[in-house]
């Protein structure tokens, strides 16, 4: 059985695209990984000291940050919407009505870590609702825990795990 050129050729485009994706979202992957692990350094060895620093952090050409909250999810750190601090990310609902902050806050609790995934404005396609994954991790910081959080688009929902 032959097959024509033009499928054939369909057919490699399409995989060397999937190949491509997945090892953009593999190293995006890796970029949160690196970053929190970063922070949550700073952090256990700075101390409150160490929010300071990590708000001018940046990654994945600058649109990538750092974000702190406490235990109970209430933001104690972040750097491009101080209005959220003092707020309860629990009840932040995303873009399809997901409370994302309450799952972020109890993958933390039950394990130290996590992913999650949420709709979310994307400001450099105005503001239109786009998936972003975050990654998560508890901390020291002195005597109080907390959690560390880093979050990009461009990470499917089955990458975000």
């Amino acid at each position: 059985m032959r097959f024509p050129v033009h499928f054939i050729a369909c057919l490699v485009v399409f995989a060397l695209t999937t190949v491509t994706a997945r090892a953009d979202e593999t190293a995006k992957r890796k970029t949160l990984e690196d970053a929190v692990n970063h922070a949550v350094k700073v952090i256990e060895a700075k101390g409150k000291a160490g929010l300071e620093e990590l708000k001018s952090f940046r990654f994945e050409d600058g649109e990538g940050y750092i974000y702190v909250t406490d235990m109970n999810a209430v933001v104690i750190m972040h750097p491009v919407a101080p209005e959220l601090l003092n707020k309860d990310c629990t009840t932040i609902k995303d873009a399809r009505g997901k409370f994302f902050g309450a799952e972020m806050k109890g993958k933390a609790e039950k394990y130290g870590y996590g992913w999650t995934s949420y709709w979310w404005p994307n400001p450099k396609n105005n503001n239109t609702p786009e998936l972003k994954c975050s990654h998560f991790k508890v901390a020291k910081m002195g005597d109080q825990k907390v959690i560390v959080y880093a979050a990009l688009f461009g990470v499917s929902e089955a990458g975000c795990k």
